[in-house]
């Protein structure tokens, strides 16, 4: 979230979720414009959690923007 900008130390933690590491305090942003594999999206709504993650992760409400989503020779293959 710091990388794309996000100043995490403003956000209010007030969401919950629970993940394979457990459960992590999340803050609901929405950012302007987010860019994927050649594909722009506009105001789009993320999650930062306070948990510990070296990558970002795609949750299910930005992947059902996609058309198709299927994991193809060890790479994640989205489609519109």
């Amino acid at each position: 979230a710091e990388r794309a900008g996000i100043d995490t130390g403003s956000l209010a933690y007030l969401g919950r979720a629970r993940t394979a590491n457990g459960e992590v305090r999340t803050a609901s942003v929405w950012i302007e414009e987010m860019s994927l594999g050649g594909i722009t999206d506009t105001d789009v709504r993320v999650w930062v959690n306070q948990g510990e993650l070296e990558q970002s992760l795609l949750g299910m409400g930005y992947l059902q923007r996609w058309s198709s989503i299927e994991i193809r020779n060890g790479a994640l293959v989205l489609t519109r």
